[in-house]
């Protein structure tokens, strides 16, 4: 290692950039990703939850056709192969948002992949490859009250909307 700044062409004549995305999409359906809730946004807070979106002993899980769907969909326009079969794991983490202390997500297995999107830049193409497009659920919502900044930094305490837990997403 050198204490000596490299210039920038000569970073790029040793180097090809490479640039990762990680993008969330909600899609599209009237019902969360394993269970009938709705999946709409706004509602006074922790009232579209059940026991399966909470993560509660003895919920079964049913997974939503339509989300699967509209990934097959986004999968085929972003010119992706699709799986023959589709499986979802446990992704264990704790976040206070997080109802079940897991995620259920495709992330190992994807229902979309290798892919690509051509773009048009000033009359040229660029090919942005897709390595996956996965589905997964989304967390709940923190709010952080008493801040001056909303931010948990400097609140006096905490509230948490699980809502918005198990929205059918794509990633």
């Amino acid at each position: 290692m050198t204490d000596t700044l490299v210039a920038f062409d000569d970073v790029l004549a040793s180097y090809d950039p490479a640039l990762g995305l990680e993008v969330h999409v909600e899609l599209n359906t009237n019902t969360k990703m394993f269970c009938g809730c709705p999946a709409v946004f706004g509602g006074e807070p922790n009232t579209q939850v059940c026991p399966t979106c909470l993560g509660l002993p003895g919920a079964m899980p049913v997974v939503n056709g339509k989300a699967v769907e509209s990934a097959i969909r986004i999968g085929l326009a972003l010119n992706c192969e699709i799986a023959e079969w589709c499986r979802f794991a446990r992704k264990n983490y704790f976040y206070p948002d997080m109802p079940k202390n897991f995620q259920t997500s495709q992330y190992d297995e994807p229902i979309a992949f290798e892919g690509y999107l051509d773009v048009d830049v000033d009359g040229e193409t660029f090919r942005v490859e897709i390595e996956r497009a996965h589905m997964e659920e989304d967390t709940g919502k923190a709010t952080h009250v008493g801040g001056a900044t909303g931010r948990i930094h400097g609140a006096d305490h905490s509230l948490i909307d699980y809502n918005r837990a198990g929205i059918p997403l794509i990633e």
